[in-house]
């Protein structure tokens, strides 16, 4: 049980980090930077809440041009501070105004491990462990600290692993050969009780050795579990960051942000590209919502600068930039894809793929070049069975061309090879199978749903409502997919369905359902009529129709609802028949 002052601290700290998230969402960065530091003074091993947090909001006043420390202030900082923590909270300072500025990390990480941080200085430390990865010309001397560091908070494993790096470029140190042996060797045993000699509970740079010191680690492997394990962890560290900013995202959609919301998502897929759930798809619902409610296109220069990108992660993020701000403009969902499928983000490149394709096939003219990028993305995908379809629409566009006849042959044949089983691989003919149940899943909250798809999902809820006609599940299912074929007859069997529900179980979900469902109804009845009236302007029948059914179709919800049950189709209510009381 946690003692009652430490209770009480760590209940101050979370508020002080709700003062800082409000100082955050009404822009002053700068403030909810030290309302984090207030708050991790009482709790300084709060990682999720404190550090990551404030190393996210670190970053995003850095992407909005932040300034970064006067010299004065950095001299201040780092020579003051009477204790560990005064002199970690005075580093992370620094830090935050300056998020790329390795020292501050280490001076942090020096002050968290000497303060007994073991939680701090384990997340500062794989975050310095990744960075030095990534630098142009890694540091021995900092794989050195970062050895010591994990091995005075007890993390073996992680100090095994910087050793590692470190006799990589240092592969004549014979005291850093010596130093992997023993620390493997406390692995193997299990035991944190002492340290390998010249491992101490500081951080030290150690000096450089002489060249003609013959080598003495070829012993040991370049890979490591050690390593995988520290890998794994830097992979956690991002994807941590990634789901603050996609956490940041979601309330700046909420209070109807869209465009720092969409650079919040964009930051969070920088660290996270695969993130399909919690990135990808709201991002892309967020782009529809933002377009329903006027959102400009992205501008010439925004075409311009987006349309580039240093690697294919760039590339990936500046296409999906331009696409959620013009979601109607296939070619930035097509450059989207072809720069995941270079990156290797398959998760991505699948749903991106799957939605052009929907897309591409819902075009009254389809492009023949959309099909033969589709073609070629699901073969490097490995997705054979859509790239046969693909092949296949192309080929209807363009019958005479022996080219896509020959690699519609080769593609099935490649089908066929799986479908049999013939790579040795386990049974594709139930991958197939599955993939088809995920595909239909996926197509069931997707923007296009093509008119053959919507009677196969009514065909599909049929078949497991018969099954089971008591599951409020397969009620549900049905009850949507028959709505969206979008016929009076399909809707009013839709409603019907809840209604009887409802009158069996007396449960108010089949009720509200069904008003809802009825005020759907009535929306595309009037977008309907106003068309009629858009194309007859004179016509006294559409223009009375539209007046009949504009006060219906804008009812709030709770109205709606409890007149669902009074009503019964074919007999719709009118504006002076409308009455629930």
């Amino acid at each position: 049980m946690m003692p009652e002052s430490d209770a009480h601290n760590q209940s101050q700290a979370k508020r002080h980090f709700e003062r800082a998230r409000q100082a955050s969402e009404a822009g002053d960065l700068d403030r909810a930077i030290e309302a984090y530091l207030d708050g991790l003074r009482l709790a300084p091993d709060e990682v999720a809440e404190g550090h990551i947090e404030l190393r996210v909001l670190a970053l995003q006043r850095q992407e909005r041009g932040g300034s970064k420390p006067s010299a004065e202030e950095v001299a201040r900082r780092l020579s003051g501070g009477s204790t560990p923590l005064d002199r970690m909270l005075n580093a992370e300072y620094l830090l935050a105004m300056d998020p790329e500025h390795l020292p501050y990390a280490e001076a942090l990480l020096h002050a968290a491990v000497e303060g007994g941080y073991r939680e701090a200085a384990k997340w500062i430390a794989d975050l310095v462990f990744l960075a030095n990865n990534n630098a142009a010309k890694p540091s021995a001397d900092l794989y050195v600290d970062l050895r010591n560091a994990y091995a005075a908070i007890g993390q073996l494993d992680r100090a095994a692993a910087a050793c590692q790096r470190a006799i990589r470029l240092r592969p004549h140190d014979k005291q850093l050969v010596e130093d992997l042996k023993q620390l493997r060797a406390r692995l193997a045993l299990g035991s944190k009780a002492s340290k390998p000699a010249g491992i101490s509970g500081t951080v030290p740079h150690r000096k450089k050795i002489k060249d003609e010191q013959k080598p003495a680690a070829q012993a040991f492997p370049q890979s490591t579990r050690h390593e995988a394990a520290v890998v794994q962890t830097s992979n956690e560290q991002q994807l941590a960051e990634a789901k603050a900013f996609f956490a940041n995202a979601r309330k700046a959609a909420e209070r109807k942000q869209y465009d720092y919301a969409i650079d919040m998502y964009l930051s969070g897929l920088a660290r996270a590209p695969e993130a399909l759930e919690e990135g990808h798809l709201p991002l892309c619902e967020l782009g529809l919502q933002r377009r329903g409610k006027g959102g400009k296109k992205p501008s010439m220069m925004e075409k311009v600068k987006r349309m580039r990108g240093k690697s294919p992660l760039e590339q990936m993020l500046n296409a999906e930039y331009l696409f959620v701000k013009d979601p109607d403009n296939l070619s930035y969902a097509e450059a989207m894809l072809k720069a995941a499928i270079e990156g290797g983000f398959s998760r991505t490149a699948h749903w991106i793929a799957n939605l052009i394709f929907q897309t591409n096939n819902a075009l009254e003219k389809p492009s023949l070049q959309t099909y033969l990028l589709l073609k070629d993305s699901y073969k490097a995908l490995g997705q054979y069975d859509k790239a046969v379809a693909a092949c296949q629409r192309a080929f209807r566009m363009k019958p005479d061309s022996k080219e896509l006849a020959d690699e519609f042959k080769n593609l099935s044949a490649e089908l066929t090879m799986f479908r049999g089983n013939y790579n040795g691989q386990g049974d594709f003919r139930q991958s197939i199978r599955d993939q088809e149940t995920q595909a239909k899943l996926y197509a069931q909250d997707r923007v296009i749903k093509t008119e053959d798809y919507r009677i196969a999902a009514v065909e599909d809820a049929r078949k497991a409502y018969a099954k089971e006609p008591e599951l409020a599940k397969n009620i549900f299912t049905l009850a949507e997919a028959l709505a969206d074929l979008e016929t009076d007859k399909a809707e009013n069997e839709a409603i019907q369905l809840l209604e009887d529900a409802y009158v069996r179980s007396h449960e108010f979900p089949f009720k509200e359902q069904a008003g809802l469902l009825r005020l759907r109804q009535l929306r595309r009845k009037l977008r309907e009529a106003k068309k009629q009236l858009e194309a007859r302007p004179d016509g006294s029948e559409e223009r009375e129709r539209v007046a009949d059914l504009t006060p219906l179709s804008t009812m709030r919800k709770p109205n709606i609802i409890v007149c669902a049950s009074r009503i019964t189709p074919p007999i719709w209510p009118t504006s002076t028949n409308m009455h629930c009381g």
